[in-house]
């Protein structure tokens, strides 16, 4: 009996409905999930990826003379840079001593036909983390050239870089 209490309370609220419609719209658009924006963004790292990996069988075939299968594991996708404007704002003592520094850091926006957008000033690809190739068949000195090369060429640590025969 307590609960159709705080109900008819409840229901006295003015503007209960409107709130009601708001917290379902914005369920339904947390269900709904991200926007075009996040699928772009997934879909060039998957191309970075498949590029990544299709260079590696091929290098792998190159040297080791036999079909190779590569895979590329990733730590992060692409990450950006923005360019930043910096305000420097300077307070002065009757004396002419500083009493205060304030700085200030904004991102740069350029307009665009959908809106603003940060300005990007820089793109990393993506970390790749490891690489694991398989040239079946191929020899032992073929494969440890293959790993050393996929060693120097992505910086990688010797242990995240497997290849075998």
């Amino acid at each position: 009996m307590k609960n159709e209490g705080a109900l008819a309370k409840l229901g006295k609220i003015k503007g209960i409905g409107y709130i009601a419609i708001a917290l379902a719209a914005g369920l339904v658009l947390l269900l709904m999930g991200g926007g075009e924006e996040e699928t772009v963004s997934t879909d060039r790292t998957a191309l970075y990826v498949e590029e990544q990996r299709k260079s590696l069988e091929a290098l792998g075939e190159e040297i080791c003379g036999v079909d190779c299968k590569a895979a590329v594991y990733i730590s992060e996708g692409f990450g950006y840079s923005y360019a930043e404007d910096q305000n420097l704002k300077i307070s002065y003592n009757a004396d002419g001593t500083v009493a205060e520094k304030e700085i200030s850091l904004t991102k740069r926006t350029v307009n665009t036909k959908d809106g603003t957008a940060l300005t990007a000033i820089k793109e990393s690809t993506p970390k790749i983390k490891g690489v694991a190739v398989v040239c079946d068949g191929a020899d032992d000195s073929s494969t440890a050239s293959l790993k050393r090369l996929i060693t120097a060429l992505y910086s990688l640590e010797e242990g995240a870089v497997f290849v075998t025969n």
